[in-house]
């Protein structure tokens, strides 16, 4: 069965193919082959694989726990924020995957980092970029409260989905891709989205990509202040769009 490093680039949860074609094999014995790695560890179960045209690979969630004795924090982390983003990231599933992986090397470590993904509802975060899903965790992990995301307001007749949404203290937060967001279209659209948005009461921060990338803990620590400035406030006549 394909798996580790390869199932995990057919995902797209990494973005390079590793060089040898990595597979988990039911018994030790058998001759190698070039090209191909073999991985001896627990054979996945039946709801940890999927078929893609006749060929077995495992699934995102048993991926997940393949890179975990892999890869180190930060690259573990990148792999599930990536997850997040494709729709792959699947917390039940990945629990019952994880309830047979006791004592493999990487387990503690995901076990971590998923925490920062649990909601009240066991929905996982409708995170639609990287930027988002690499600034969402670091906020919860700070402690804040959690945001909606990509949420609907609707306001002077107008529908408007933002990046993340804190709604009794009315706080917008929105990151800036620069294959998005760095046209003169988009500038005008985005400064006439927060002028919208001031206007009706909301506290809007951006964050660039670079930010991100390049200054993390500053940008959440400024949203941080945003939000202790930001007293709750009774719901808007502006309702959010169900």
């Amino acid at each position: 069965m394909i798996s580790h490093g390869t199932a995990a680039a057919f995902w797209g949860l990494r973005d390079h193919w590793p060089v040898l074609v990595d597979v988990t094999v039911l018994c030790q014995a058998g001759r190698k082959i070039d090209g191909i790695r073999c991985r001896r560890c627990r054979y996945p179960g039946p709801d940890e694989l999927v078929i893609h045209e006749g060929v077995a690979y495992t699934s995102p969630s048993r991926t997940l726990i393949d890179l975990a004795g892999m890869l180190g924090l930060s690259s573990l982390r990148r792999a599930v924020e990536r997850a997040a983003v494709l729709k792959l990231l699947d917390l039940a599933e990945l629990d019952r995957s994880l309830g047979k992986a006791k004592g493999r090397r990487g387990v503690r470590a995901l076990r971590i980092i998923l925490e920062d993904w649990r909601t009240d509802d066991g929905l996982t975060p409708d995170v639609r970029s990287d930027f988002e899903a690499l600034v969402l965790p670091r906020l919860v992990a700070m402690g804040l409260p959690r945001p909606t995301c990509n949420k609907k307001l609707r306001i002077d007749g107008e529908s408007l989905t933002v990046d993340f949404l804190w709604k009794e203290r009315r706080v917008v937060v929105e990151t800036d891709g620069a294959a998005t967001h760095q046209t003169p279209l988009a500038f005008q659209r985005d400064r006439r989205r927060d002028q919208l948005l001031v206007a009706d009461g909301y506290r809007v921060t951006r964050a660039t990509w670079h930010q991100i990338k390049h200054e993390l803990d500053a940008v959440v620590a400024r949203i941080a202040r945003t939000l202790a400035l930001a007293e709750p406030q009774s719901t808007s006549s502006h309702p959010v769009v169900p």
